[in-house]
């Protein structure tokens, strides 16, 4: 496999060997395998979803990745039995030369080649592309899914956002703006999934619909850590995400955002580097992230691109 152009360096040691085979010489499989009828897997996601478990994932930090190397890390996710597989939003190569990769069309692609595992994106940058093309990119991975779909929206930062602004000739709006568009998003989408006539002013709507497409309103999932997003994450999302905070932080924003939800449930989920904890500190960081409240824990991989690591990370976390 190749390497990325630019490392961000490795997580901590090994734990014992633990053999998993995956021949990644393999023809890869048609884009579309067999799977369970979309309505029974749909059933089967929203009890996943509603699960009282800690859920665990990861997610391949596509930029810099080869698509045969994406391919490989979603199939032995699944094989190996994580809840779930996620992408992240960045679709220009800007600012260091890295190969990117769509996510809204990522997703479908996770769809066509995974068949139990929940698919998500952390999180969408809801500024960059005309929200009804969103919207129905989304549905395309929803419907293709069988409903697996997990969408997380965000402001999108400053880090990396802005140069997909700047590149594709999009103005970056100030941060309040992204906020409103953010909370806009969230109102609307589902409203859009569920085949209604939408009218937003904010995101420019003039009677937008999809149509009567039939799919189940994937469950929406608000990145990010200011106060006003977590308003938002509180009024409208099905769940609040987290990026590299520390366990004790997490607590204290997952107390904030019970504070604002009131009597709404949202659940809270985590986003750790694998390369910060390592096999070594894995199960230790579940547990820290659990008792702070977390009910979804992802590891991000960025150099751990190998099949066998992904597999001893499973067996690290998930292990009773």
């Amino acid at each position: 496999m190749g390497t990325p152009e630019t490392s961000f360096g490795h997580g901590g040691g090994d734990t014992h060997h633990i053999e998993h085979t995956f021949d990644c010489q393999e023809p890869l499989p048609s884009l579309l395998i067999d799977r369970t009828p979309a309505a029974d897997l749909g059933r089967e996601a929203d009890a996943v979803w509603e699960s009282e478990e800690v859920r665990t994932g990861v997610k391949a930090g596509q930029w810099g990745w080869s698509f045969d190397e994406l391919l490989v890390a979603w199939r032995a996710a699944e094989d190996v039995g994580f809840d779930l597989i996620s992408c992240f939003d960045h679709v220009s190569a800007a600012p260091i030369g890295n190969v990117a990769w769509d996510a809204p069309t990522l997703l479908t692609a996770m769809a066509g080649v995974t068949s139990r595992i929940r698919l998500a994106v952390h999180v969408l940058n809801v500024s960059l592309r005309p929200p009804l093309l969103l919207a129905g990119q989304l549905a395309v991975a929803q419907a293709t899914s069988g409903g697996r779909l997990e969408v997380g929206l965000g402001t999108g930062s400053w880090h990396l956002a802005r140069h997909d602004h700047r590149v594709a000739g999009v103005p970056f709006p100030p941060f309040a703006e992204r906020v409103r568009r953010l909370e806009a998003c969230c109102r609307t989408f589902p409203e859009l999934w569920r085949g209604e006539t939408v009218t937003e002013e904010i995101l420019g709507l003039d009677e937008a619909s999809l149509g009567p497409e039939e799919i189940e309103p994937p469950p929406i999932v608000v990145g990010g850590t200011s106060d006003r997003v977590l308003r938002v994450a509180a009024a409208h999302a099905d769940a609040w995400n987290a990026s590299s905070v520390e366990a004790d932080r997490f607590a204290e924003l997952a107390a904030h955002l019970d504070e604002l939800a009131g009597d709404r449930r949202v659940g809270r989920q985590v986003q750790l580097w694998f390369r910060e904890v390592g096999l070594d500190g894995a199960r230790a960081a579940r547990g820290r992230y659990e008792e702070a409240g977390a009910d979804t824990l992802i590891f991000v991989l960025d150099d751990e691109r190998d099949p066998d690591t992904i597999a001893r990370l499973a067996d690290v976390v998930r292990a009773d």
